[in-house]
């Protein structure tokens, strides 16, 4: 699976990304919403075909975009089935319980989460085969 990681605690970024890849994953990683809204739109128009199966989305993200925020834009254009999104976030269980109230299809784990959750996720959505 093609994974976009958004993640901008290089800690946990490179922790993500390497056990992630040790399953056999492909994980592209971003430290901030732009870089990586920018992979998936091409003219404010969604780029076809998509570079990801799965974004992992931090909540939490320094700049003008929150991780939320990028959730929203992305999940306003593209559907679940094309770009599934998990978010994955240190804030407070109040704050991850009103992202899930604006993202409600989209599966939240609060860090820290075992490992072995998030990969339940992520198998959960690849297709069978």
């Amino acid at each position: 699976m093609n994974i976009a990681l958004l993640e901008d605690n290089p800690p946990i970024l490179d922790y993500l990304s390497t056990a992630l890849e040790m399953l056999g994953h492909t994980v592209y990683n971003f430290t901030s919403s732009a870089p990586l809204l920018e992979t998936l739109f091409i003219s404010g128009n969604v780029r076809v075909p998509l570079p990801y199966d799965l974004a992992l989305i931090d909540l939490l993200l320094p700049g003008t975009m929150s991780g939320l925020e990028t959730a929203q834009k992305i999940r306003q254009a593209i559907p679940p089935h094309q770009l599934h999104i998990i978010v994955v976030s240190a804030c407070s269980q109040q704050e991850l319980e009103e992202a899930q109230a604006e993202l409600p299809q989209v599966p939240m784990l609060r860090k820290p989460f075992k490992m072995r959750e998030l990969i339940q996720l992520i198998d959960q959505m690849q297709p069978a085969g």
